[in-house]
């Protein structure tokens, strides 16, 4: 022991593994398998919040070698780290109060009660969502969808399953395309799912994630309506399928039109960037536009699940205030994260059966086009 220094016991030291289930409380890492050689190892390191000696980090004036003492073999005190996290909370103690690792460690220790309770009897499955029209091949490692799910104390009980778009041919995005979408979309949702029913059981969580056109995400969103319990993920260039900030205020919102007899609706949405009225109206010149949109509209506008959540309690009243001004179709015009564009989707449903129609930009002119109906394809399902 040096000087003032105290040294945790060793059985409190496989307590705090146990109890931490043997992960990182910070980023959540795996300390039990050797990540190169996939071989048992022990790699974390139990860590104090309040110091083990009174010159440690976030140690105050009022720390004394008793107090230290006492705080060593404190289960309160001590939290399981991978090395790098450990070394960081450390050198940067201004970063990492005392205050904000009791909270991170009291939730940390909060799920995986949660899961440990729970996860058995809310299994899960994961569904990828990829779309074939880029020019550069996208994809989502079905691997980071399975973490996201364990994070949310919710267990994966099989691979993820995969939907992949259609190819996009010499015609483009036509009624061709969009059906074997869908096509694709009901094999995954009622064959392949289906053949986990069995472990899956009455009542499963599904995780979603896509990159993908937004008419296409939209029509996936409706195929999973209310019928299927899910939650939706966002892919973060940054942080992958991590939320990049689970503390950030949810988006502002705002929705504005001006009731126009039986003029007919353009709704736009302009979240992760903004659409110019000028090319709306190029396609719609007697609509009456209606503007639902962001404070400050951005690519990286979804920090975290509540903001998803956020947008589709907002998005829902706009839709309920137009669909009782007009029972002409409303049309879609949006910039939206591919996540919303789920949750707009899965709106269409009980709640909102009006007709809607769905817009996107074209190459090369990238001037809008109307993509799809939702009605019309919601009444041949």
């Amino acid at each position: 022991m040096a000087e003032n220094r105290f040294d945790t016991d060793p059985k409190v030291k496989n307590y705090v593994w146990s109890r931490a289930a043997g992960h990182c409380e910070l980023c959540s890492l795996d300390l039990t398998q050797d990540l190169i050689t996939l071989t048992p190892a022990k790699l974390g390191e139990v860590a104090h919040i309040i110091p083990a000696s009174p010159k440690g980090p976030r140690s105050d004036t009022n720390q004394t070698p008793e107090i230290s003492e006492a705080l060593t073999d404190d289960p309160n005190n001590l939290m399981l780290l991978c090395p790098t996290c450990h070394n960081i909370i450390d050198k940067t103690p201004d970063g990492y109060p005392k205050d904000d690792l009791t909270a991170v460690h009291q939730a940390f220790l909060s799920k995986v009660e949660f899961a440990a309770n729970h996860a058995i009897t809310h299994p899960s499955a994961g569904i990828i969502i990829i779309g074939k029209h880029f020019e550069t091949p996208v994809r989502i490692d079905p691997g980071e969808l399975q973490q996201a799910l364990w994070r949310d104390a919710i267990q994966p009980i099989c691979r993820p399953l995969t939907i992949e778009g259609p190819v996009v041919d010499r015609y483009g995005r036509d009624d061709r395309y969009y059906e074997q979408f869908k096509s694709n979309i009901n094999q995954k949702l009622e064959h392949d799912l289906t053949l986990y029913r069995g472990r899956l059981g009455d009542n499963p969580i599904i995780g979603v994630v896509g990159i993908a056109d937004i008419p296409s995400l939209m029509i996936f969103g409706q195929q999973l309506g209310d019928r299927i319990r899910h939650k939706i993920y966002s892919s973060n260039r940054n942080t992958r399928l991590r939320w990049p900030d689970v503390n950030a205020p949810v988006p502002e919102f705002k929705f504005s039109f001006t009731e126009n007899g039986d003029a007919e609706y353009a709704l736009v949405m302009s979240i992760s960037g903004d659409i110019p009225d000028r090319d709306v109206l190029s396609i719609l010149p007697n609509c009456s536009i209606a503007k639902f949109s962001a404070t400050m509209p951005n690519y990286n506008i979804v920090q975290n699940e509540e903001a998803i959540s956020h947008f589709g309690i907002e998005i829902q009243k706009a839709l309920s205030q137009l669909e009782a001004s007009s029972p002409k179709p409303i049309h879609v015009f949006a910039a939206i994260p591919a996540a919303m564009a789920i949750k707009f989707g899965s709106l269409l449903t009980t709640n909102h059966k009006h007709p809607y129609a769905i817009y996107d930009r074209d190459p090369p002119s990238n001037a809008f086009r109307l993509h799809i109906k939702l009605n019309e394809l919601k009444e041949k399902r």
